[in-house]
């Protein structure tokens, strides 16, 4: 069995996202960046390098983009895609609000809703996708809340997935508050565990959905 390079975020690392959050200024960050890249860059990579097989890891940059972000200019968190190439993946992020966990299709394109919707409309793979949630959701992950008030226009009030039908993203997730053993190797192996409970429903949306075939819609 491969040895684990992940051994859990340094209580440190808590300290600098207390400081970051009391002095949120880039001066402030690039004064501190080692710090940064020591206790929170280093161990995140090295927990994507584990998660690897579940898909190209990805470390998003720490800087807000202004253009979009009206808060602070430095994102007080670290957070790690796996496998996002536009058809479902996986998602972890470290914060002072703890450790989010989650999987699944979050920004989608129109035609992959679409198709998402054309999915769960069919009785074969509708069902498989409502036991692809369970079982992440027998792990402790949550559906996220339907982003439409009603059905969509061209499906049956009384449809069997109606609830589903009125989401455009797929998302579960579950957020544990800060304890200590995130900071040790057991934290690798509970991610792992959490997230592959979700493999399920990842394969699903990669298999019935997948990337879109559209440029990229403007916010």
């Amino acid at each position: 069995m491969p040895t684990s390079s992940f051994t859990g975020w340094p209580a440190e690392a808590l300290d600098f996202l207390r400081e970051l959050e009391a002095d949120n200024d880039r001066d402030w960050f690039r004064a501190n960046r080692a710090r940064y890249d020591a206790l929170l860059r280093a161990p995140t990579l090295a927990l994507g390098e584990d998660l690897a097989a579940l898909g190209r890891p990805h470390l998003f940059r720490p800087f807000n983009d202004a253009r979009f972000h009206d808060g602070p200019p430095i994102k007080e968190h670290v957070g790690l895609a796996i496998g996002m190439e536009g058809a479902g993946g996986y998602y972890v992020e470290l914060s002072l609000d703890g450790l989010l966990i989650a999987a699944g299709l979050y920004n989608p394109q129109s035609d992959q809703v679409e198709r998402l919707r054309a999915a769960v409309d069919d009785g074969r793979r509708g069902g498989a996708l409502q036991r692809a949630i369970a079982t992440a959701e027998q792990a402790g992950l949550e559906l996220g809340e339907p982003d439409l008030k009603r059905i969509p226009r061209g499906h049956r009030a009384d449809h069997p997935r109606a609830e589903l039908l009125r989401h455009r993203r797929v998302v579960v997730h579950r957020r544990v508050p800060v304890a200590k053993w995130m900071g040790t190797r057991a934290a690798g192996t509970r991610i792992a565990a959490t997230l592959t409970a979700a493999t399920p429903l990842v394969t699903w949306l990669r298999t019935n959905v997948g990337p879109s075939d559209r440029p990229r819609e403007r916010r």
